[in-house]
């Protein structure tokens, strides 16, 4: 298995299925998009990551690994350039020397998704599964934000960006 701009190559890789989220858009497929890099998250369950990154928040789900079974890796893209990809504690743990890796109770990073409306993506973040973390607030800075937690407890900050 090889890896071509962030995503694996090789038998039983798959995008995602034809009509989905994946397959209606516009953009190029995510292995066609020249990245310098984009943030990876962990977790025990890849396909309800990438359910809720799509439901939440818009991504597409642009590939998932392997096609049929329960998913060890996957990628979502926002427009076309915000990428972030998922993999499984086993699968890193399996193909790096990397052996401290799984579940933490503090997290020492977020994600960051910019959008119009902090209000109407914390509300769809929660119908879709977050937990809440802090609702929508004004700030001094002059940004509304927000933060909820995805379904394996990482921080996801919900920003707008004015631009003053």
């Amino acid at each position: 298995m090889g890896l071509v701009a962030g995503v694996p190559t090789g038998a039983g890789a798959a995008p995602a299925a034809s009509g989905t989220a994946a397959s209606s858009g516009t953009a190029r497929p995510a292995a066609e998009v020249v990245r310098y890099g984009q943030p990876s998250l962990y977790a025990e369950n890849i396909d309800t990551m990438l359910d809720f990154y799509r439901d939440a928040f818009g991504f597409r789900v642009d590939f998932r690994y392997p096609g049929t079974g329960a998913a060890v890796f996957g990628t979502v893209s926002l427009g076309d350039s915000y990428f972030l990809t998922f993999a499984t504690y086993e699968v890193i743990k399996d193909s790096t020397p990397l052996r401290h890796i799984g579940p933490a109770k503090r997290k020492q990073g977020e994600i960051v998704v910019i959008g119009a409306d902090v209000d109407a993506l914390y509300a769809k973040a929660l119908k879709a599964g977050a937990k809440s973390l802090m609702a929508p607030r004004d700030q001094a800075w002059g940004e509304r934000s927000a933060y909820v937690a995805d379904p394996e407890g990482n921080l996801v900050q919900l920003s707008t960006h004015h631009g003053d």
